[in-house]
């Protein structure tokens, strides 16, 4: 009789045990945000009067990929704003293109920008007009409510 108390009591502090460590397993963690990738070797060329194209390579494979924004300023600096810092809506941009589908890596991408945009690979901003010696910061754009902006690549308008 009293080695089946000593086997129950056992048995408690072992259950116990088991309940403690399974607490500590079900504590939530602070999750990290995907990072999102930004276009890789961004450059600009006149193509027509008053209108550029940027071409990049593409590497965003994320969930939730929406497309690319175009930032302009005065320098880098006015551009360089953290992605966490920035406004999630997706009006911060003064130009948006939309991509359905996520891109194919590998490719070389074109946005053109300017009032004769036409016939890039992604699509045409023909509401904005760029200026020499202006910069542009090109994001790539995850729809999420928290950070959806990739860090930035810059060019400078020839």
């Amino acid at each position: 009789m009293r080695m089946s108390r000593i086997h129950n009591a056992a048995r408690l502090l072992l259950i116990a045990g088991f309940v403690t460590q399974a607490a500590g397993c079900a504590q939530v963690a602070d999750p990290t945000l995907e990072y999102i990738n930004p276009p890789i070797n961004l450059s600009i060329a006149l193509v027509a009067t008053q209108t550029y194209q940027l071409s990049f390579y593409s590497d965003n494979r994320e969930g939730g990929f929406a497309g690319y924004g175009v930032f302009t300023g005065a320098s880098a600096a006015s551009v360089s704003t953290a992605a966490k810092n920035m406004s999630t809506d997706i009006a911060a941009a003064q130009g948006f293109c939309s991509v359905p589908q996520q891109a194919e890596y590998r490719l070389v991408r074109t946005i053109q920008v300017g009032p004769n945009a036409t016939g890039s690979t992604i699509c045409d901003i023909t509401t904005l007009t760029l200026v020499s010696g202006q910069w542009v910061g090109l994001r790539a754009r995850v729809e999420r409510p928290e950070e959806p902006w990739s860090a930035a690549a810059f060019v400078q308008v020839p």
